[in-house]
């Protein structure tokens, strides 16, 4: 079940940085099979641009593809499918656990925008997006295509709060023990779960195409902390109590560091991706020029 609304102001693309995405796609370093024609040529040798089935028509669809004939005859909307090229299953996981409410503005704000901003790409693309929480127990929405979807992915992203108790790893686990057809899996996330690393793995293994795009804050990374200090955790609940002087702050240095190590190994190890996103830094930036160096978009 959805949480209540969000403010839209916070998560939404501005009209500049959506014809910044415009002209991007998402690059996939796996060949998957694709369910309905799309904008990616497929690996499959000897097949031509050739009839493949019908199928009933969805919002977001190329009318292109219409079969006229059908409507007229039946008054039903059917879409012609091919064999010659595949479209590609997006999964869109954005962490929608109780970490994610950390900083101002919070880690998941940013992280709302990325999933956005990703979302946009993959639509514009004719790609499959398929929207996930992570740390609620929902399934994966449908499939959202075409351009004409972005409402409809705005809308879903700006209708979660960080307020997941089930955890990152426990949700990508049970995503990945599932019956999801293999795809590009963007695991928008702090990634802050000691497991999470096992976790991409395990999405690596049934076949996905794994992209980590780790957010964090400043303060995470370089904490400005001194004296008796009372943590609380904001998904258990549990408190510890620790006194933050230089020795504590390099061992929390060293800890964090080696964690995202073990994260970024996790995702590249199949063949993946790993970035490292900042609160605060400019989406544009991030999406046009960090993706295209790490090959996620072209």
């Amino acid at each position: 079940m959805m949480s209540p609304a969000a403010d839209t102001h916070e998560v939404g693309l501005s009209p500049s940085e959506l014809r910044q995405l415009e002209p991007l796609r998402l690059a996939s370093r796996r060949s998957f099979a694709g369910r309905v024609r799309g904008e990616r040529l497929s690996r499959n040798k000897g097949i031509s641009i050739e009839f493949a089935d019908y199928r009933d028509y969805s919002d977001g669809d190329d009318l292109r593809h219409l079969d006229w004939a059908i409507l007229a005859r039946l008054d039903r909307a059917a879409i012609r499918t091919y064999q010659d090229e595949d479209d590609l299953a997006v999964y869109l996981a954005l962490d929608a656990s109780a970490s994610m409410d950390f900083g101002e503005p919070s880690k998941f704000q940013h992280a709302a925008r990325l999933a956005a901003a990703v979302g946009f790409i993959g639509l514009v693309g004719s790609d499959a997006v398929y929207p996930l929480a992570l740390g609620h127990p929902a399934a994966p929405g449908r499939a959202l295509r075409g351009r004409a979807s972005h409402a409809a992915l705005a809308n879903w992203v700006s209708a979660w709060h960080p307020t997941g108790v089930n955890g990152l790893a426990a949700s990508l686990t049970r995503f990945a023990a599932g019956s999801a057809r293999p795809g590009m899996f963007f695991c928008i996330s702090d990634g802050l779960d000691p497991a999470a690393p096992d976790a991409l793995r395990a999405l690596a293994a049934r076949g996905h195409d794994v992209v980590m795009l780790q957010v964090l804050s400043e303060i995470e990374l370089n904490p400005d902390l001194e004296g008796d200090l009372r943590l609380l955790d904001a998904e258990t609940g549990e408190a510890v109590e620790i006194t933050a002087h230089s020795q504590a702050l390099r061992q929390y240095a060293e800890n964090l560091a080696a964690h995202n190590q073990a994260l970024e190994a996790a995702a590249t190890r199949g063949g993946g991706r790993y970035l490292m996103s900042i609160v605060g830094e400019p989406l544009g930036l991030f999406m046009t020029r960090g993706l295209r160096r790490a090959g996620i978009v072209r």
